[in-house]
Order: C-alpha cells, then sequence, then structure tokens
C-alpha cells in the first residue's frame, strides 16, 4: 500500500513527533511517503521525504501556501491512501485531529482573548475536510466531542486513538536524577514540581505559579516563550524568586523529568498534551485539567489528580500537595500506565484505519 501523509513540520520536540513515530512503524510493511516544509525527525532511510516549499512570512500566508501546494502537488500523484490534519491538505482520506481550530476560538472568544480574522478561513477548511474525509482519527475522547461538536461529523466516523509515548527514552533514572539536581543545586530531599510546554498562557502556567506560595516545593518551568519576562516579573511580585526557576528549552527533556517528584500542567485548552503521558512514563504522578486529552488516562486517585478549574490556584496547591505526598506509589502506577500506549501499540491501531480506507478506495 502506498501512504502518503502530509505536515507542515515535522518537529521530534513537538506534536508533530507522531508523523515520525508512525511512518517509521509504517514502512515495515507499506510505501511511505512525507510531504513537509521542513524536519528535523529521524525517519527510516526506507521513506521518501518530499520537501513542499512555502515562504517565510507570518502565520497564516505561510500555512495557506503550503496547503495549497501540497495539495496541487499530491493530485498529480496516486496514493491508497493520505493521512493529514485537515488544516494542513484539501483532500485526505484521512483526517488526524491533534487540534480543533474552531474550539480553541470559541474558547478565546467567551475568555475576551484576541482571535485573529483569518481564523474565519481555517475554521471553514476544517469542517471542509472533516466532511470530506473518508475517516476522522482524533486524539483523545475530548477531541471527537469537540469534532461533533463544532463540525457535525458523524460520530460512526471517528476513531479514537491515543498517542504514543516512547517508555524506552522516558523512565525513571537515578544518574539523570543526580545529574540535574546537582546542576540545578537541588538537594536529593526536596520536593521538584516540573512544568513543561508553551505557550504559557494556555497551558495555565500563571496559575501554577499563584499555586506555589501554598507548595512546599521547588518548581521548574521547561518551555521557551516570548512572554517569558512577564512570567519572571509575576515571580519576583509574589516573592517566589527561591522556590520558581526557568529552565528554558532543552532537547535532553526526559533527564529533567527523571530529576522531578511530580508534574502540575493546569492548561486550559489542551487536545492530548504529550508532556502529561512523558511524565507518567517518567514515574511522575501527574496534576492536569480534567479537559486535557491525556488526562483521560489518569486513574484519579491513583496515578495523580484532575484539576476541576485550572485558574484556581488553591485546587492546583491542595491536589500537587496530595500528589507529592504518594509521589512513589503514585509513579510507579503511572509507569504502568503510560506503558499501555507504547507507539508500537499506537501506529497499530492508526495502520488498522489506513489499511482498512486504504482497500475500500481501491
Amino acid at each position: 500500500m502506498k501512504i502518503g501523509i502530509i505536515i507542515l513540520h515535522c518537529d521530534i520536540r513537538k506534536s508533530s513527533r507522531y508523523v515520525m513515530e508512525l511512518s517509521n512503524r509504517f514502512v515495515k510493511k507499506h510505501e511511505v511517503h512525507i510531504f513537509t516544509n521542513e524536519w528535523n525527525a529521524i525517519f527510516d532511510k526506507n521513506i521518501q521525504i518530499h520537501r513542499i516549499p512555502t515562504i517565510k512570512v507570518t502565520h497564516y500566508p505561510r500555512e495557506l501556501l503550503f496547503t495549497l501546494l501540497s495539495s496541487l502537488r499530491l493530485s498529480i500523484e496516486k496514493f491508497d491512501v493520505t493521512l493529514a490534519q485537515p488544516t494542513r491538505y484539501f483532500h485526505p482520506d484521512i483526517a488526524e485531529m491533534q487540534f480543533v481550530y474552531k474550539a480553541w476560538g470559541d474558547y478565546r472568544r467567551k475568555n475576551n482573548m484576541y482571535v485573529n480574522k483569518m481564523n474565519l478561513f481555517v475554521y471553514w477548511m476544517e469542517k471542509r475536510n472533516l466532511r470530506k474525509a473518508k475517516r476522522v482519527i482524533a486524539i483523545s475522547k475530548s477531541v471527537k466531542n469537540e469534532v461533533i461538536k463544532y463540525h457535525g461529523i458523524p460520530e460512526k466516523k471517528i476513531d479514537v486513538i491515543y498517542s504514543g509515548v516512547n517508555a524506552d527514552q522516558f523512565k525513571p533514572n537515578k544518574k539523570y536524577r543526580e545529574e540535574i539536581r546537582k546542576k540545578l543545586k537541588i538537594s536529593p530531599k526536596e520536593n521538584l514540581i516540573i512544568f513543561v510546554g508553551n505557550p504559557f498562557e494556555r497551558k495555565g502556567l500563571k496559575y501554577l505559579i499563584e499555586a506555589m506560595r501554598n507548595i512546599d516545593a521547588k518548581l521548574l518551568i521547561m518551555g521557551r516563550d516570548p512572554t517569558q519576562p512577564e512570567y519572571e516579573k509575576l515571580v519576583r511580585k509574589l516573592d517566589l524568586d527561591k522556590k520558581v526557576m526557568f529552565g528554558g528549552f532543552t532537547k535532553e527533556i526526559e533527564k529533567y523529568f527523571a530529576a522531578a517528584d511530580a508534574f502540575v500542567f493546569p492548561t486550559l485548552y489542551e487536545p492530548f498534551g504529550l508532556v502529561i503521558t512523558e511524565a507518567m512514563a517518567s514515574g511522575l504522578p501527574v496534576v492536569t485539567s480534567r479537559i486535557a486529552g491525556a488526562g483521560e488516562l489518569i486513574r484519579e486517585g491513583k496515578d495523580g489528580f484532575l484539576l476541576n478549574n485550572p485558574k484556581d490556584p488553591i485546587e492546583i496547591a491542595e491536589k500537587a500537595k496530595k500528589a507529592l505526598k504518594k509521589k512513589r506509589t503514585f509513579g510507579e502506577n503511572a509507569r504502568e500506565r503510560a506503558k499501555e500506549f507504547t507507539w508500537d501499540k499506537v501506529s497499530k491501531r492508526y495502520l488498522n484505519v489506513l489499511e482498512e480506507v486504504g482497500k475500500h478506495k481501491i
């Protein structure tokens, strides 16, 4: 079977890494072609990569040009099945839903946040391609529900397949723990909470920082965001300089997970959240928002806790303290749970859908 996968950029450090993880497994049985503008992923040598040019300008013109050129390029070639996010290609056989733009736009409007007028075109394209696709893969039940709510897609057309995790890369590691704690000057006895993600606003970092006033632990913030000076100012205002650290971006995030005692992630909107399952695989109890897609995998009171209101610093603090008290037991449970969703297992579920669609397309 000849498979075409379309992605604007495949970054091993971001959610788009799923393309690398899946295609490297698909190619063991099928012919795989990747159409992308840029990538830093490590692809199997048998995968054929096709670079789609675009322009280095503002966000929407760049994405629109990529969509037009990728659609034109694939109209010339014949594939048994194509897989793409609906805003990246006009004719996907399978629409892969990592993010529902209409849902996030609705959230921003309701919370008086800025919404770009170009979003109207993105909403139209998202709905059009979801309706034309033969199948839709949603990365969580919450995404499935949003696809139905905002775009009226029949439930029978949607498969829920959670994103995977590399349980060999993300795991408890005493060597890394000692290395990073020594680097950060954190004693072995101190509790360390880690936060990983960007943009900081959508991930709810403000509320976690406020919660730290009531938590006897240190907080390590990992991620790069242009608004970081605003959060550093908040830390100083709350007199938390000795408790809160900004670690910036790293290509070795697994080392920092290994150094922590709990992962707290009060995200405001999160279709899935790979960092959640990576933290679980690293043996960390997780405190995250009930609305997070990967939060569906957490067994509350066993692996961690879910936040009813991620904007409530008191609730964040209370549940973080409970997680820290049970960090060893919760962490062991979390790792065993994460191992149920390795990329090998996830790729088989994806491939079943691709093969079924490809078979009926012929």
